[in-house]
């Protein structure tokens, strides 16, 4: 009887062991899109650079996203993005994203 629980200790510190070596999901970084570049052009709008393609902004369409963002209300912006530039839904997100970053 002795040796059955010596051998049934054994087992069960060695699945511990398996399990907590093995058994972790490994977890990888996600990798960080950079800002997108602004540049002032010379009529007053905002070119912004987003996934290779530039889009001309109005500073007012940019002012009313970045109040948006101060007063956290990121969906809204990036509503107002959308419409204002015709970007897809991601795109819109990235490029509001990326503007929240530089704010803080």
């Amino acid at each position: 009887m002795f040796k059955f629980l010596v051998i049934a200790a054994i087992v069960v510190i060695g699945l511990i062991f398996v399990v907590r070596r093995f058994g972790r999901a490994r977890v990888e970084p996600q990798p960080t899109r950079p800002s997108p570049p602004l540049i002032a052009g010379n009529s007053g709008t905002v070119t912004a650079e987003v996934d290779g393609q530039e889009i001309d902004i109005d500073p007012s369409v940019m002012a009313d996203i970045r109040a948006l963002l101060a007063a956290g209300n990121k969906i809204e912006a990036i509503k107002r993005a959308r419409e204002a530039t015709g970007l897809g839904l991601t795109e819109a997100k990235q490029f509001v994203e990326s503007l929240d970053r530089l704010r803080k």
